[in-house]
């Protein structure tokens, strides 16, 4: 297995070379084209510190950034801060402060971890209804089409048509559905109020802690 680390604001990732020609009939050339996209994002981030791609999903960026330069300085830190831990005089009589640097390094675990837990891509704890969800959504969409295009009225397919619309219909409209349903989006809204919960925390210790993140 290879120790090389995976970053995942890496704008050369391998994945995003793939999806980016999914569906193309000329892949290559799509290819070439994300490729020049790569190499433009990586000059803005040389030049200005930051690409378009990563103001396009700011939250998301900075949910993978700060983590990662945190697990960053806690590893290869040389210092703590010395607001932290107390003052002793050891054997020798000299004021010594040894005690700062486990403080700082769980200060620095739990902001990894809530700015982890903020990040849906990241976060440890899982829909428990998402697999019967999923398995559910699936059978919906292959008896009803996407967005349920089969369950649409007369009046609803001419209404459409005369405006340019496409009337969508959901699992939750169909009793077989409308449980499995309440249940996974009741869930989803826990998770949801669970990671705004944790970007609160995350960026109240950022706040408290912020000039001390240096070394």
């Amino acid at each position: 297995m290879s120790n090389k680390k995976y970053y995942v604001n890496n704008v050369w990732d391998k994945e995003e070379f793939r999806r980016c020609a999914l569906g193309k009939k000329f892949k290559m050339q799509e290819i070439l084209k994300y490729l020049k996209r790569c190499i433009k994002w990586s000059c803005q981030r040389i030049v200005r510190g930051y690409a378009e791609c990563d103001v396009w999903n700011m939250d998301g960026y900075l949910q993978r950034l700060v983590p990662d330069m945190l697990q960053d300085l806690k590893d290869n830190r040389n210092g703590s801060p010395s607001y932290l831990g107390e003052n002793y005089t050891n054997e020798e009589g000299i004021l010594v402060n040894d005690t700062c640097h486990d403080e700082w390094d769980k200060i620095l675990d739990n902001m990894i971890f809530l700015w982890r837990e903020s990040n849906e891509e990241t976060c440890k704890r899982i829909n428990p209804y998402y697999d019967e969800y999923d398995k559910a959504f699936e059978e919906f969409t292959e008896k009803y089409g996407i967005l349920g295009d089969k369950l649409r009225t007369e009046a609803e397919l001419e209404n459409d048509k005369k405006f340019r619309v496409r009337t969508g219909h959901f699992m939750d409209e169909l009793p077989q559905y409308k449980e499995i349903s309440e249940k996974y989006f009741a869930e989803e809204k826990k998770l949801e109020e669970y990671r705004n919960k944790c970007k609160d925390d995350a960026i109240d210790l950022l706040k408290e802690h912020f000039y001390a993140l240096w070394d």
